[in-house]
């Protein structure tokens, strides 16, 4: 490596043939208002202070990065920019648009013109600094370079160059343009970085100081690809791999955390390889990380971008469920988008995988995600903590028997903290938080048992518009609803807010219509609603709407979420026997007392496992519920032959999944 300081002159050989190649990973001109006005005032700073063009002041502006490019025409000189891209656009823009203030084909704008092109060379090699492709940079700066303000890019090469323009056509009058020039080219400097080829280049970038626009951890993950595949192979990992990832998605466009697009795939991406969701500002080390540790061959580091570019595909699908063809899993997506967002995304990454490799089936995958909408569903009913998703669902992968793909996922999520009858009972007679994400996700649950109710018609009542939180009891009471609800009404307005029974599903208009109105006015107006969440109940006879009408409401709902998402173990909707308590039971004549449906679960896996010669086939067929070991199990019970049986079942499950399926 050598580093020496040059001027901008000598950036560009006075003139001389020259050029500087963005490599095909290179990140988009982003250079914004801010950036532009600073490299303008620091000319400015020279040009007031400044007393001759050689000496006297000058100001550094940071590294320039390059890599020598064997591929060198005859005399002229040609780098891979490595770092530095910033500043060096941006100096060329503001050198051509003091080109544009001068009159054509004057001595200055002549010698402007050679800083900025290789007058003897064609094509691309005719311009010294050659942007990357991406949001059309490369066309926008060739289009300023030569003069044509016609067309128009995404880039934001040409508001830079507009920016400058109108700078100094304001400034014209005031300022000695000559100079100004030379203190463009005498006054600014780098420090010249020239690395050999043998070098780990994305070591020295990380430990550059550079001073510019931060790096997001996509960009950063894009220059280590640059600086690890040499120069020859670049072009073919780019436009055979990168490239449709860069165009699936998109690092300006935020998702969740305000991360790019491209940086939460990465993240989601490494967590369904490692089972670990990383920090958001830890995605490129662990990124070049797991690169560096498995992909040592160009060759091998190559097929891995092959593998990134197939799961962008999948990750763009999930951002835009609309691109998937099949109707049940696009809508099982976009409802799990709403139940749980985003954290769900590294195990639906490993389901997409598991489809196109043919190991599960469309069905199978549209069941998957209904069991995990009713996992994150009943666990958002209980009050449960979403922290704890973002570890569990990159682990679910290590655990799960894909032959037996629906069962295992079932028992799987029934050990982790699944939320039970008796918890979603209890806590929907509780105050619910109804912050924008819990607001969507309470809009679902309530238009899904609506759906519920219409079953066995021709169909079911859709509103005009989008719909929103009614509050049955209002937000703000009035002195007739404080009257209407007696002395205790301060209390139950306290304590029955936001209780679900006190909620309900109207358009904004019929929100803003019922407002602060009575509770017989609401009643009447609910009672014919288009919803059956609100006409088949409020023609009831309800005479007063105080704590003891939301709670008979809230234990109305609890029915309907409690069939809607049924405890998991037999993905039918077993009979409801929460609370019940069983006495005896029988298998193919045997009569069994039992005082507990755990005891029945025993006694049907001790019928069962004597049907089969081998142990081993039963547990693999039941991985997770029956083993040899208690590994994995939080509560178990030894059966006859020595193995233990997985106790973590809730009554239903044991209900719908054993004594139904076996009797």
């Amino acid at each position: 490596m050598r580093a020496e300081p040059q001027t901008v002159n000598q950036l560009f050989l006075a003139g001389g043939a020259i050029q500087y190649v963005l490599p095909y990973f290179q990140r988009e001109y982003a250079w914004e208002k801010s950036h532009w006005e600073t490299l303008y005032d620091d000319v400015m700073e020279i040009y007031n202070t400044k007393v001759d063009s050689e000496s006297d002041q000058e100001h550094f502006m940071g590294a320039l990065v390059v890599i020598q490019d064997g591929s060198s025409k005859g005399t002229m000189s040609r780098y891979t920019l490595v770092d530095g891209q910033q500043r060096l656009t941006t100096i060329s823009l503001l050198l051509c648009a003091l080109k544009e203030i001068l009159e054509p084909n004057s001595t200055l704008g002549i010698e402007i013109q050679k800083l900025l092109i290789n007058s003897d060379q064609h094509g691309e090699m005719f311009f010294k600094v050659v942007p990357t492709k991406k949001y059309d940079d490369r066309r926008a700066y060739f289009a300023v370079i030569e003069g044509d303000s016609t067309v128009r890019y995404e880039s934001g090469i040409r508001r830079a160059w507009d920016y400058f323009l109108t700078r100094l056509t304001k400034a014209e009058n005031e300022i000695n343009v000559e100079k100004f020039f030379k203190c463009i080219v005498h006054g600014m400097q780098v420090v010249f970085i020239k690395l050999d080829r043998n070098e780990q280049h994305y070591k020295i970038f990380e430990s550059l100081n550079a001073k510019g626009k931060a790096l997001s951890q996509a960009d950063l993950v894009r220059n280590y690809i640059a600086m690890k595949l040499p120069l020859e192979r670049q072009e073919r990992a780019f436009i055979e791999y990168w490239e449709e990832i860069d165009n699936l998605l998109k690092e300006k466009q935020k998702v969740a955390r305000g991360m790019g697009e491209l940086t939460s795939f990465l993240r989601h991406y490494l967590a369904r390889i490692n089972g670990t969701l990383s920090n958001e500002k830890q995605v490129y080390a662990r990124f070049r990380d797991y690169m560096e540790n498995n992909f040592a061959s160009d060759e091998k580091f190559i097929q891995e971008l092959g593998k990134l570019r197939r799961f962008a595909k999948f990750y763009d699908k999930l951002l835009r469920p609309e691109n998937e063809p099949d109707k049940e899993i696009r809508g099982g997506i976009q409802r799990l988008n709403i139940v749980v967002e985003s954290v769900s995304y590294p195990f639906l990454l490993y389901l997409y995988e598991l489809q196109t490799d043919g190991t599960i089936t469309n069905s199978e995958f549209v069941n998957a995600l209904r069991i995990l909408e009713n996992y994150g569903v009943r666990r958002f009913l209980a009050s449960e903590p979403v922290s704890y998703h973002n570890k569990m669902f990159p682990t679910l992968p290590r655990d799960l028997d894909v032959d037996d793909f629906v069962p295992s996922l079932t028992t799987l999520l029934l050990n982790k903290n699944y939320a039970t009858n008796n918890g979603i009972r209890q806590n929907l007679k509780r105050q619910l938080r109804l912050g924008s994400t819990s607001k969507k996700r309470l809009i679902l649950v309530l238009q899904s048992i609506d759906r519920h109710l219409a079953r066995g018609t021709d169909g079911y009542p859709k509103l005009e518009s989008e719909p929103t939180i009614e509050h049955v009891m209002p937000q703000t009471l009035s002195d007739a609803w404080k009257k209407h609800i007696g002395e205790n009404w301060e209390e139950i307005h306290g304590e029955y807010l936001n209780v679900v029974g006190n909620l309900t599903l109207v358009t904004q208009l019929w929100n803003n219509d019922l407002s602060n109105g009575s509770f017989s006015e609401k009643k009447s107006k609910l009672a014919i609603h288009a919803l059956r969440i609100n006409s088949d109940y409020f023609p009831r006879d309800i005479p007063c709407w105080n704590d003891h009408a939301i709670l008979a409401r809230t234990e109305w709902l609890t029915k309907c979420v409690l069939e809607v998402w049924h405890s998991l173990g037999g993905f039918a909707p077993p009979s409801d026997v929460m609370g019940s308590v069983p006495s005896s039971l029988v298998i193919e004549g045997t009569q069994f007392s039992v005082d507990n449906w755990r005891e029945v679960l025993i006694h049907t896996v001790d019928a069962l496992i004597s049907r089969f010669d081998n142990n081993d086939e039963v547990a693999k067929r039941y991985k997770g519920r029956i083993s040899r070991h208690t590994h994995g199990f939080q509560h178990y019970h030894e059966v006859s032959n020595g193995w233990y049986v997985n106790l973590v079942w809730s009554d239903n499950a044991i209900f719908g999944n054993y004594t139904r399926k076996y009797r």
